[in-house]
């Protein structure tokens, strides 16, 4: 779980950075509310930054392993739950 949740949060963050490039420059023409698709992603990509934060953290020794793999998680979970509120709510359309 450990190692997957390093490559999952690598791919949120690379995804989120993307993503924000693509609707900025006009590559996702029908995605619905532009400021809305990038506040999704900008959260994506925070919520990735927090995870990768906590592998920085516990290789110092400040976080201990299972409260980084609880932790992480729970923040993926929260992530998947706020994405598809806010993509019901804001008429995202992907």
């Amino acid at each position: 779980m450990f190692n997957f949740l390093r490559i999952f949060s690598w791919l949120l963050f690379t995804f989120g950075l993307v993503g924000a490039l693509a609707v900025i420059a006009g590559f996702a023409p029908g995605v619905g509310s532009t400021p809305a698709a990038l506040g999704l992603l900008g959260t994506q990509a925070l919520f990735a930054a927090a995870i990768l934060y906590g592998f920085r953290l516990h290789r110092t020794g400040k976080l201990a392993r299972s409260s980084l793999i609880y932790g992480g998680w729970f923040l993926v979970i929260a992530l998947i739950v706020i994405g598809q509120t806010w993509i019901n709510v804001a008429d995202i359309n992907l």
